[in-house]
């Protein structure tokens, strides 16, 4: 068996490649070529601290897998990490172990290649200012992953603690390799206001920007909620969007606040939820259909694409000689 750690998977996989995987297995997923099952959340010892486990069956490659992510609040007074994942990696012929590796990296540049492709089929051809509210541990990936699929011109940012802005514009004046300006906002309202693209990525329980600010034509990655409780996105934002679509729909309206949220107000119903990306992805149902149209990626996390990027990187490893074997 194959155990990859945290920098074993940093080493095997490249934003190029996790984007390729993704996209990939959303398209799958749209063909109804990999099985996802309802996931499990258990909650542990303090009653904030859970572990979430997300499977899937890949029925048009030989594996499937399982991904266990915990959050664990209570490890600040510990000084540990309050977010960690990893995944199993099984043969879906022989059903022996092949992997077992660190996720908490993958599951960031999982995420940001999904929203790369969920820019990529609902953004504006022409989008070129994006704005990122939340400049925490995922927005260099979120970067990485949009940068990508739109030539950017300005890139806007703005946290509440400035001293993690201003560390994230340094990173990026140092590793970027696309020309743009790179520019702090005093205010998420500011942050937003005439962007093409906006991504959330906090972990806010309640709406970080103001929807009036949103301009026509916008598309929005919202990231950072993942409770029913937690509402990144403003209740008018929801409303005007014309498209919103999601990961699994039968994900979106167990975990999603952003949508359970106004949904629980009345403001909104189950059909104002468009479609999952894959389905656009796999050329289903059309993406974006006009210049003025708001949309909304709502990301949930889904296994599948967990899985994908896993396959990928075990099997890069295995050809570069990453990682080590390991008796079971």
């Amino acid at each position: 068996m194959l155990f990859l750690s945290e920098s074993d998977v940093k080493k095997a996989l490249t934003m190029d490649d996790v984007i390729e995987s993704v996209e990939g297995a959303y398209r799958d997923y749209s063909r109804k070529l990999i099985h996802v099952p309802s996931r499990v959340t258990l909650q542990v010892r303090d009653k904030d601290d859970a572990a979430i486990f997300l499977t899937a069956n890949y029925h048009s490659m030989p594996f499937y897998g399982l991904k266990q992510a915990s959050s664990f609040p209570s490890n600040v007074r510990k000084g540990k990490e309050t977010v960690l994942a990893d995944i199993h990696l099984y043969s879906a012929d022989t059903g022996e172990a092949l992997a077992v590796m660190s996720a908490t990296y993958l599951t960031a540049m999982k995420t940001g290649a999904a929203s790369a492709i969920a820019t990529k089929f609902l953004a504006k051809e022409e989008a070129c200012i994006l704005a990122i509210i939340g400049t925490g541990a995922q927005a260099s990936t979120q970067l990485d992953g949009i940068q990508r699929v739109r030539r950017l011109k300005e890139v806007r940012l703005f946290d509440l603690d400035l001293e993690k802005a201003e560390k994230f514009k340094r990173y990026i004046e140092e590793i970027k390799n696309r020309d743009y300006n790179t520019i702090i906002t005093n205010s998420a309202n500011e942050c937003i206001e005439s962007a093409d693209i906006v991504t959330t990525v906090t972990t806010s329980p309640k709406p970080v920007f103001d929807g009036k600010y949103l301009g026509d034509g916008i598309h929005l990655n919202a990231v950072g909620s993942f409770t029913p409780n937690m509402q990144e996105i403003d209740t008018d934002t929801v409303m005007k969007a014309q498209k919103i679509v999601t990961d699994i729909q039968k994900e979106t309206w167990a975990v999603a606040g952003d949508l359970l949220v106004p949904l629980k107000e009345r403001k909104i119903t189950q059909e104002k939820l468009y479609a999952e990306l894959g389905d656009i992805v796999a050329g289903k149902i059309p993406g974006r259909e006009s210049e003025k149209e708001v949309t909304i990626y709502e990301s949930v996390g889904f296994a599948a694409l967990d899985i994908a990027v896993a396959i990928t990187a075990y099997r890069k490893s295995l050809t570069a000689g990453i990682g080590s074997i390991v008796e079971q």
